[in-house]
């Protein structure tokens, strides 16, 4: 009983580390996050303004490896990493005010650790698709492959529903 007690400051160091590491903080949990299924996510960053508010300007967030984003991503989603987030996000992401972040298939941990990392960070609209890429191209969309051309617009208007009229581009640029 001594040694459970005793260990209790350890278990609670490393379940600190732990979230730090997985990018969660304590005061973000899986309940602050909104879930979106693909066609939801695609309809969130097509709805426009109101008369008396501007549309937001949206984009998708991969936040795996760069390696992970070259070997397929959603045309024209921006690549933070979630272990550089904290230092690239902000000049990342400016300009835009609408974030759906996104990983490999449905309960990714990295797509909600994310996406609470955004929120943290003071973020605000921040959503993420469930199903990752998985449910994204079983709905129909394309994933396309390699990066974003150096001043490649990562801009979210070009991403059409199945249907729409429109195919998903391969690759956007200026």
């Amino acid at each position: 009983m001594n040694a459970c007690i005793r260990a209790l400051p350890r278990l609670a160091a490393a379940t600190a580390a732990l979230a730090v590491l997985c990018g969660c903080d304590v005061k973000t949990s899986d309940r602050d996050l909104v879930m979106l299924d693909p066609p939801g996510a695609v309809g969130k960053l097509h709805e426009g303004g109101t008369l008396f508010e501007r549309a937001r300007r949206g984009c998708w967030v991969d936040p795996r490896s760069a390696a992970e984003y070259e070997q397929g991503h959603v045309s024209g989603a921006i690549n933070v990493p979630l272990v550089r987030m904290p230092e690239e996000a902000g000049a990342r992401l400016a300009g835009h005010d609408l974030f759906i972040v996104y990983g490999n298939a449905f309960q990714d941990p990295i797509a909600k650790a994310g996406a609470k990392r955004l929120i943290e960070l003071g973020f605000k609209e921040v959503y993420v698709m469930e199903g990752g890429l998985r449910a994204w191209e079983k709905d129909g969309y394309k994933i396309v492959t390699g990066t974003l051309p150096e001043g490649g617009n990562p801009a979210p208007e070009a991403t059409k529903a199945p249907g729409d009229g429109a195919e998903v581009p391969e690759q956007q640029v200026p």
